[in-house]
């Protein structure tokens, strides 16, 4: 039988070759596959064995500290205390200080909280020399601008209130007023510092322990209770309006008032109230307490 034209013959040769690359197509893909299987199983056995190994030590009481080293640190939040007065100005008289005695020491004892707390970069506003330099005086200004260079995330100043009658007493508290930035978050900072006092059993001034003080044309104080628009607007505070963060001035007590003393002015008080202080940053910013 003769054989058929050249140009029909069966084109073995090209049949061989595709089927050799259908097949090492079929390798490279299976092996591909298989790759990411096993690299989806080492993953969760890892899941699983650490899994297991934090609720073996979770059970037996053992540290996990090791774990948290390696977890990435988050940003620390910038806090500014301001230890009112200091240098040549010592603030109002007490019965058995001056003011700035008192917010040294509990500027002092929070900062410490803060520090021990670690989720914190905390700060004064004045430095312990400038606080005893009888020569000079941190204006409110130059403390504001330190406050806006450290790009403060919170800014709380501690102050001591006084009366000419000794029998004035009570907390209240200074947010940054309305009209200017930063009021809202000032507002509820405010609000739960004056609920922490009250819920230590501290008289609260005003309707609730926060106002808004204003100045006038010429430098009167202007006290207005906190939700009034009456003088929104009008100058506060150097240091609440020109700080650039949420920003509270706290009246701790009545360094003039024996019982207020007792309570928040004295070493013990001083403790009792950074106490309260750090519990309330720690609300602020929606934290547990660790300290």
């Amino acid at each position: 039988m003769p054989y058929p034209p050249r140009h029909i013959q069966p084109p073995r040769r090209r049949s061989r070759l595709k089927r050799r690359i259908k097949i090492w197509i079929a390798r490279i893909i299976f092996f591909l596959l298989l790759l990411l299987a096993l690299v989806g199983l080492y993953h969760l056995a890892g899941i699983f064995f650490t899994n297991f190994f934090l609720e073996a030590q979770a059970q037996s009481g053992e540290s996990t500290a090791w774990i948290e080293e390696d977890t990435p640190d988050q940003e620390s939040i910038v806090v500014a205390i301001d230890p009112g007065h200091g240098g040549s100005d010592h603030g109002s008289e007490g019965i058995y200080f001056y003011e700035d005695e008192m917010t040294w020491r509990t500027a002092n004892l929070l900062l410490e909280m803060m520090e021990q707390d670690g989720r914190f970069e905390p700060f004064l506003t004045i430095t312990q020399a400038q606080w005893e330099d009888e020569s000079t005086r941190e204006k409110p200004s130059e403390r504001a601008d330190l406050i806006q260079n450290q790009q403060t995330d919170l800014l709380l100043s501690i102050h001591g209130n006084s009366d000419y009658s000794p029998d004035t007493y009570g907390f209240e508290c200074f947010p940054v007023p309305p009209g200017l930035a930063y009021h809202e978050e000032s507002q509820r900072f405010a609000e739960i510092i004056a609920g922490l006092f009250g819920q230590d059993g501290q008289k609260l001034r005003g309707n609730n322990g926060v106002r808004y003080l204003y100045y006038d044309e010429n430098d009167n104080k202007l006290l207005v209770e906190s939700g009034s628009l009456q003088l929104s607007g009008s100058p506060t505070f150097t240091l609440l309006e020109d700080s650039g963060c949420p920003a509270v001035l706290s009246e701790q007590c009545f360094i003039t008032n024996a019982g207020d003393v007792d309570r928040y002015g004295d070493e013990d008080g001083c403790q009792r109230a950074a106490e309260i202080y750090y519990q309330a940053i720690c609300e602020y910013f929606g934290l547990d307490t660790l300290v």
